[in-house]
C-alpha cells in the first residue's frame, strides 16, 4: 500500500489543494491518498483512510452504490448518498472517474448537499417556476461532473508543455466561473445576485469572446464597435460574461456556417433606457448603457417570439431551450433588462443589454 500512495506524486499534491472532499483510489480499491477536505468531511484521518478500501471508508448507506463501487472499475456517479461519518449520517453527491490516460487510478469527488440550500418555493406562481427550476435541475447535475474536469485539467497542467498551459488554465478558469453561476442559480431564495459590483463592459466582453473562441475554432469574424467613453456598469461580472457567451453561441447557432456570416457587438450610451424597481417606492432605475449582439441569421419564427425567453422555447434541433430562459433570470436579477428585436429590412436580428451604472449619489 505504501507503493500504491507513492505512485501518484503529482496528483496527491493537486488534492490537497482542491476545496471539494476528494481522494485517490488505486488498484484493489485502496484509498492511495485523501485532501484536508475529505478528512474533515468525513471525520477521519487521512493515516486512517490510507490503505483502506474505498467503500469502508465512504461508508455509504445504499447497498446497490456500494456493489457497484466493488465491481466497476470505470466512471460512476450518484446523488443524494447518506453518507456514515463520525459527525453523524450526511447527504452528498459522488462521482467517480478514471485519471486521464489511466484505467487504474480513479478521483472521488464528493460534494456535500446542505439541507439548509433554498428550493423552488411552491407557491410561485407556474412560469417563474419553472423558469427557475430548469436551471437548479440542471446546476445539480453539473456540478459534479464539472469538479471532475477542474480536476482533470490540473493533473493534464503538470505532464504537458509550458507553451500549453493556457488552455488548461483556461478550462480551470471556467471551470470555476461555471461553478460560481451554478450556486447562484441554486440559491433560489435570493432576487438579486449577491456580487454586484463595478464593472468595466468591454473587458468582460472580451473575456466572452475569449472563452467562446477557445471552444468554437471556426467563430466567425465578430466586428467590434465600442463607445470607449462608457462608465463602468453595475452588474455581477461571471453573470455577464455567460449571458454574452449565450448570447454569441445563439449567434453562431443561427448563422450554421452561412458563407457570408456576420456577428456584431456594439456598445453605446442610450438616454430612454429605465426600468422601475420591484421594491415598495418602485422607483426607476436608469438603464443607459446598450449593449447589441447583432446576427444576420434568419431570426426568430414569428410564432415564437413572444416566448422567445421562456423555458424550453428553441428552434434549434437539438437544443434545450435553456440558454434565453438563463440569460432573462440573470439579466433580471441585476436589475437590467434585454430585448429581441428584427430588422426585416437589413435582415439583421439583435439582442439588446440594457445595463445600470454606478452612481456616486442619490441625484447622479
Amino acid at each position: 500500500m505504501g507503493t500504491a500512495q507513492s505512485s501518484r506524486p503529482d496528483d496527491a499534491a493537486i488534492l490537497a489543494a482542491l476545496p471539494l472532499p476528494m481522494l485517490l483510489v488505486g488498484p484493489d480499491n485502496l484509498i492511495a491518498y485523501a485532501n484536508h477536505a475529505s478528512e474533515n468531511f468525513l471525520g477521519k484521518s487521512r493515516k486512517r483512510m490510507i490503505g483502506s478500501d474505498i467503500s469502508s471508508a465512504l461508508n455509504c448507506m445504499d447497498e446497490r452504490f456500494n456493489a457497484a463501487l466493488s465491481g466497476i472499475e470505470g466512471d460512476l456517479s450518484a446523488q443524494d448518498m447518506e453518507l456514515g461519518t463520525l459527525n453523524g449520517p450526511v447527504i452528498a453527491d459522488l462521482s467517480i472517474s478514471n485519471l486521464p490516460g489511466d484505467t487504474i487510478w480513479r478521483t472521488v469527488i464528493i460534494t456535500p448537499r446542505h439541507s439548509g440550500r433554498p428550493h423552488i418555493n411552491e407557491h410561485n406562481e407556474a412560469g417563474k417556476q419553472q423558469a427557475l427550476g430548469a436551471p437548479a435541475i440542471l446546476g445539480h447535475e453539473i456540478k459534479n461532473p464539472l469538479a471532475g474536469i477542474k480536476g482533470a485539467a490540473q493533473l493534464l497542467a503538470r505532464q504537458i508543455d509550458e507553451k500549453h498551459r493556457p488552455m488548461t488554465d483556461l478550462i480551470v478558469n471556467e471551470v470555476d466561473r461555471i461553478a460560481r453561476l451554478l450556486d447562484q442559480m441554486q440559491n433560489l431564495g435570493n432576487v438579486a445576485p449577491s456580487n454586484i459590483l463595478p464593472a468595466n463592459i468591454h473587458l468582460l466582453i472580451e473575456r466572452a469572446i475569449r472563452s467562446i473562441r477557445a471552444a468554437n475554432r471556426a467563430l466567425p469574424e465578430i466586428s467590434i464597435n465600442y463607445d470607449p467613453s462608457l462608465p463602468d456598469v453595475m452588474i455581477d461580472a461571471d453573470a455577464m460574461v455567460q449571458i454574452i457567451i449565450n448570447l454569441i453561441q445563439n449567434a453562431i447557432d443561427a448563422l450554421d456556417n452561412k458563407l457570408d456570416s456576420v456577428i456584431g457587438i456594439t456598445t453605446r450610451f442610450v438616454m430612454s433606457g429605465a426600468l422601475r424597481d420591484s421594491g415598495n417606492d418602485r422607483r426607476a432605475i436608469k438603464l443607459p448603457v446598450e449593449i447589441t449582439i447583432t446576427d444576420n441569421g434568419p431570426g426568430v419564427p414569428l410564432h415564437i417570439e413572444d416566448e422567445l425567453f421562456a423555458p424550453f422555447v428553441t428552434t434549434k434541433r437539438d437544443g434545450q431551450g435553456l440558454g434565453l430562459a438563463i440569460v432573462r433570470k440573470l439579466i433580471t436579477q441585476m436589475n437590467a433588462r434585454i430585448a429581441y428585436d428584427r430588422d426585416q429590412e437589413s435582415q439583421l436580428t439583435h439582442f439588446r443589454l440594457f445595463l445600470p451604472i454606478t452612481t456616486k449619489g442619490p441625484d447622479a
